[in-house]
């Protein structure tokens, strides 16, 4: 299992789409939320780990690229 700390920055057009949702259901992936400041009005960022197999891991946060979502690898 690999746990990587994560910053999302969701542009507005993402805001009301279930993003963690598909990180759980379609790459089998484990999130835990530290930080989130989401407005559909300005567009949100999440502060969180995931958590799978690395492969998921990878394949998650490209999904998350594929969309337009900055994501910024933290330091654990």
């Amino acid at each position: 299992m690999e746990t990587v700390h994560i910053r999302l920055d969701y542009p507005l057009n993402h805001v009301k789409e279930p993003i963690i949702y598909h990180l759980v259901k379609d790459y089998h992936l484990i999130p835990n939320v530290y930080k989130a400041n989401i407005d559909v009005h300005t567009g949100g960022m999440l502060v969180l780990t995931l958590e799978g197999h690395p492969e998921q891991v990878q394949a998650g946060i490209a999904f998350l690229r594929g969309l337009g979502i900055q994501t910024t690898i933290l330091e654990n």
